[in-house]
């Protein structure tokens, strides 16, 4: 059977987006507010929650298999460590004006 590299098959997408609707509908629309029972809709059993866990998985790790999500979380890495870098310069830059400041404060109390 063809299963496209980065996608669920037809199956599992199906079955995944029925349990996503019905997940959703658990939810309340407002934070902290009433949740709306549809009779369309039943809430999840506890053998589907697991279920719809190992979708949303096996969904994610196609996801993150693909060359666009690999180079968008390489250039995230890289963008991430030169701000760590630059962090850490401006750290040993104001340690000098930190000292002095408590210094200061110290000999004022």
């Amino acid at each position: 059977m063809y299963e496209p590299k980065y996608k669920l098959n037809k199956k599992d997408a199906a079955r995944w987006h029925w349990l996503l609707t019905r997940h959703c509908c658990e939810c309340p629309i407002k934070p902290g507010g009433k949740v709306k029972r549809i009779l369309k809709y039943p809430p999840l059993t506890p053998a589907e929650n697991i279920e719809f866990e190992a979708l949303c998985a096996k969904r994610s790790a196609k996801l993150m298999a693909h060359p666009r999500i690999k180079e968008s979380l390489r250039h995230q890495q890289d963008r991430d460590r030169e701000l760590a870098r630059l962090v850490r310069k401006l750290d040993r830059l104001l340690a000098p004006v930190r000292k002095k400041l408590k210094i200061d404060v110290d000999e004022n109390t």
